[in-house]
């Protein structure tokens, strides 16, 4: 896959994501290329995908607010008419706080951090010595590496 098909994709994470439903956004950034090309992808090409895609930064502000987790990167609006990018951790602790006066640069920003934040914690579960895999009939446990 080329880069620009590749960003596309990164910029259309959450549109596909909600449209079909039953697939992991780990699945769908892994999709992307994105695992293999990460250091390739810079804000700026992000931020550039997007430019080409204006209606997808209210799906990555969406997808943000949407987050279901204790912990993560997120992307606000402010009280101010600004965007702040920061990664919330419990209980409710914001940190690496950063404000920004363009929503496009605000979510470049984000959508970096969060595809990092989405690898990385892929390679700690694909490292992580005593892993543990369960058969699909949930009934046997054995240690191994995750898929």
């Amino acid at each position: 896959m080329n880069k620009s098909d590749m960003l596309e994709q990164i910029a259309m994470l959450p549109r596909r994501f909600h449209s079909q439903g039953d697939v992991s956004i780990f699945s769908l950034v892994k999709a992307s290329g994105y695992f293999g090309s990460h250091d390739e992808v810079s804000e700026a090409d992000i931020r550039a995908a997007l430019a080409l895609c204006p209606e997808c930064l209210r799906e990555w502000m969406q997808y943000s607010e949407d987050k279901r987790t204790s912990s993560g990167w997120y992307v606000i609006d402010t009280d101010e008419g600004c965007y702040e990018v920061g990664y919330i951790t419990e209980p409710a602790d914001r940190q690496q706080r950063v404000v920004y006066n363009n929503r496009t640069d605000a979510c470049a920003a984000f959508i970096k951090q969060e595809l990092e934040n989405i690898r990385l914690g892929y390679q700690e579960v694909l490292f992580w010595p005593q892993a543990i895999r369960v058969s699909r009939d949930q009934s046997s446990i054995r240690p191994g590496i995750l898929p």
